[in-house]
């Protein structure tokens, strides 16, 4: 593979090299934004006929060689007005501004505090530069007011497509501090991809890609964030959250790079009922039905440092190359579970057990790299990156549970690593009027995970997993007149080994081969954006959820993994359309061996054991919001409305029924309504309000039987000269409302809780900012399907 790489990139260097004359631009939208995709033609007079053509790639870049004469050139957008330039006036370094259709224009509303949102081509599109957000707060505050993202349990998501993949500037983002420590006013424009295409992973199920501020200027520069908060519904004292320095020094075309995090983290789980039913068919043919029912309280606190160390060199505008290093490491760890449980066998109280467990993690280690070179070799295109991570953990769980019957103390140990190795290379160029794009991605994994614990009846577990992930794909985009097709084919050979020195019986070796085929199609119809995208994605588990490491909650639950679990395969069909201020989305997923966790009774005891699993049936699910953002004077209000339903019906094993089966229904929608109020006041007051509603709703097996209420507010305001000091005051969740019962039902055990995470809480956040650069550092990186199940 790699002399065939090899191969193809002196192909088509020696190609470029014998171009006779090239015309060579850069094409971009209204507001400096690249246009990937966008027609250029070299045409000669006086018919217009076309003599030469190609597509920009994704910097907006272009080349066409002149190998016979021609007069002007066109380039053509889809949505935007045709530009026509003599050849005469033409320069190598030009840059070609679009603008939007006049008949367009006319349609539009100019403000400066409205996000402009539009479709180009396979991303939801939203102007922050210029706009009411770009005084929102940091970058995670700003992703949660923009059309396609959601809120759920605190965490951002792609409605109906999960927790995306973020990319700043093309380089994939690894660390969540950057995302919070990107402040609004370095965020040009988001991107939102639904369905990303061949490009991506197979596990990539939606990308989010944050382009920011071209700085100007070299010198020292750097940033710090602070964040302190006060949960209300507890005794702790106002915690500093985190805090983030960021380094940059620029001299000409060089940037050191150089950033420092620090987190204290306190995590809160409060069940003030959880219960748990198992029902177990006897020898004489009776059922034996156990009800465990009791509080259950979670408390953790984790706190550690990292820190990165980069260097560019952007040689000149068609080159560059960088490394970066990260370290991370815990400071210290530690998490507390306590149940307070009665138990019943047959309706008759057979014990009372309290079980009070301790984590504490004494080291943990994460160690990664990035090296990389993006360049223009004439037309050719040649991005390339490599990628290692070296990450290690050791952790003691003490259990001491008392009973009316058997107290005892438990102790368990657990130790692992995990050291992957990655390499990926995309190659583009311009073939007849499109863009042809070609690439390899190899990915090395090598983990190992001890486990061992004083109770006889857990196993004890010394596993290691290996796996290759080989993989290639070839894109080709073209534009029409009317319409811009791109398609992509994306294959992946993995080898898994899993084997366990302790249970020989649970090896396992597999070798799976995937195809991954895309198609993403972009039109307008009038005044609306169109498009239309299909993909075949994959998830695959875990390593933890391959891990035959017996979890012991207490003697009536265990929990563990499965090393047999498949790949979950998901087809995806989306539509999107936008017109002025409305964006429409909607999607339907087709998913086979969805995985989730499986309950059932673990012995004749009613001792529940939690398992990973594959579901038998398919999932189906569909899902569809409309999202306005139209603006008011000093009100912009951004309200999204939709529904996310999945259709699920599988066969559990229920001993109490007389076919010893029964179906199981799981197909109630949740809809929702988030409705984020800005309100841009004199001075630089800047008003939000959010609320956010949830109904009850199915997911997979689990079943959500409340709905939820999220009230936020917060006011923040810059100082100094260039609002170089920002403050930010929030109150989140003042209803208290987003508490949730949640319950599931295997037939054989039926669990269910209610959970209270503790989620009102007041934030305090300062930043300052001095002579801030953004890095040049394009490094995208590789192996993102390892890294995130490592």
């Amino acid at each position: 593979m790699k002399r065939a790489t090899s191969t193809i990139i002196i192909l088509l260097a020696t190609i470029c090299q014998l171009s006779a004359q090239n015309l060579i631009g850069r094409v971009t939208d209204e507001n400096g934004q690249p246009m990937e995709f966008a027609t250029v033609s070299l045409r000669s007079l006086p018919d217009s006929s076309i003599v030469a053509g190609c597509i920009t790639d994704a910097k907006g870049q272009f080349c066409i060689e002149r190998k016979n004469a021609g007069d002007f050139i066109q380039i053509y957008s889809i949505g935007y007005g045709t530009k026509n330039l003599p050849v005469s006036a033409f320069t190598t370094t030009q840059t070609i501004k679009m603008q939007i259709e006049a008949n367009l224009l006319n349609e539009i509303v100019v403000s400066k505090t409205r996000p402009k949102t539009k479709l180009l081509g396979d991303a939801v599109v939203t102007t922050i530069e210029g706009s009411i957000l770009e005084h929102a707060g940091n970058s995670l505050e700003v992703l949660a007011k923009v059309p396609g993202m959601i809120t759920k349990n605190g965490n951002l998501e792609v409605i109906g497509r999960g927790t995306p993949t973020y990319y700043i500037n093309g380089r994939k983002v690894s660390d969540d501090s950057e995302l919070r420590n990107l402040m609004s006013e370095d965020i040009k424009s988001i991107d939102v991809v639904s369905n990303p295409g061949a490009e991506y992973g197979g596990e990539v199920r939606c990308v989010v890609r944050i382009r920011t501020v071209k700085r100007q200027g070299d010198g020292f520069s750097y940033a710090l964030t602070s964040q302190a908060q006060q949960h209300i519904y507890d005794n702790h004292d106002f915690d500093p959250s985190w805090s983030v320095l960021d380094l940059n020094y620029r001299t000409g075309g060089w940037d050191i790079i150089g950033k420092l995090v620090y987190y204290n983290q306190h995590s809160y789980q409060i069940s003030d009922q959880m219960s748990g039913n198992t029902f177990v068919k006897m020898p004489d043919g009776s059922v034996k039905h156990n009800l465990m029912e009791g509080p259950f309280a979670f408390i953790g606190h984790n706190s550690g440092i990292s820190g990165d160390l980069g260097l560019n060199w952007q040689i000149n505008e068609n080159h560059s190359l960088g490394m970066k290093m990260n370290y991370g490491g815990m400071l210290f760890g530690n998490q507390d579970n306590v149940f307070e449980d009665k138990v019943y066998a047959n309706d008759e109280l057979i014990d009372i057990v309290h079980s009070a467990s301790h984590t504490t993690t004494p080291s943990s280690h994460t160690f990664t790299g990035n090296i990389y070179y993006d360049g223009n070799i004439n037309k050719l295109h040649v991005n390339f990156n490599a990628d290692f991570s070296d990450s290690g953990y050791k952790k003691e769980t003490n259990v001491n549970e008392s009973s009316q019957n058997d107290p005892a103390f438990v102790e368990n140990l657990s130790d692992g690593y995990a050291r992957m190795g990655a390499g990926k290379l995309v190659l583009s160029y311009p073939i007849w009027k499109g863009l042809f794009k070609i690439g390899t991605e190899e990915t090395y994994v090598s983990a190992k995970q001890e486990y061992n614990s004083t109770k006889m009846e857990i196993p004890s577990s010394k596993a290691k997993i290996a796996e290759n992930n080989i993989s290639g794909f070839a894109e080709y985009a073209i534009p029409f007149k009317h319409v811009q097709l791109v398609a992509g084919l994306r294959f992946e050979h993995v080898d898994f080994e899993y084997t366990n020195e302790c249970s020989p019986k649970d090896n396992i070796s597999r070798t799976h081969n995937n195809w991954f085929p895309s198609f993403n199609a972009s039109t307008k119809i009038g005044p609306v954006g169109i498009n239309l995208g299909y993909t075949t994605k994959i998830k695959r588990p875990r390593y933890d959820q391959l891990s035959t490491e017996l979890q012991y909650n207490n003697r009536f639950m265990y929990q563990t993994g499965d090393p047999t679990l498949l790949n979950e395969i998901q087809n995806t069909l989306s539509l999107n359309a936008n017109w002025r201020w409305l964006t429409l989305t909607g999607a339907y997923e087709v998913v086979d061996n969805a995985i989730y966790q499986l309950g059932y009774p673990y012995d004749d005891d009613c001792t529940a054991m939690v398992k990973y699993s594959n579901a038998k049936e398919t999932v189906r699910k569909l899902n569809i919001y409309l999202n306005a953002s139209p603006t008011f004077g000093i009100w912009n209000p951004r309200y999204t409305a939709g529904m996310e339903k999945q259709y699920f019906n599988t066969t559990v094993i229920d001993p109490r029924e007389s076919t010893g089966t029964r179906v199981v229904k799981r197909n109630d929608p949740m809809f929702f309504v988030q409705a984020n109020n800005s309100f841009k006041l004199k001075q630089g007051w800047l008003i939000d309000l959010d609320y956010q509603y949830t109904s009850p709703f199915d997911y997979v097996m689990y079943k959500f039987t409340k709905p939820k209420h999220s009230l936020n507010l917060a006011v923040s305001k810059s100082f100094l000269k260039h609002d170089a000091l920002n403050v930010r005051l929030a109150w989140n969740d003042i209803l208290n409302k987003t508490k949730e019962h949640v319950c599931t039902d295997y037939g054989n055990f039926i669990h269910s809780q209610n959970n209270d995470y503790n989620s009102p809480c007041v934030q305090l956040r300062l930043s300052y900012r001095f002579n801030t650069a953004n890095s040049k550092y394009k490094g995208t990186g590789a192996g993102a399907d390892a890294k995130s199940r490592l």
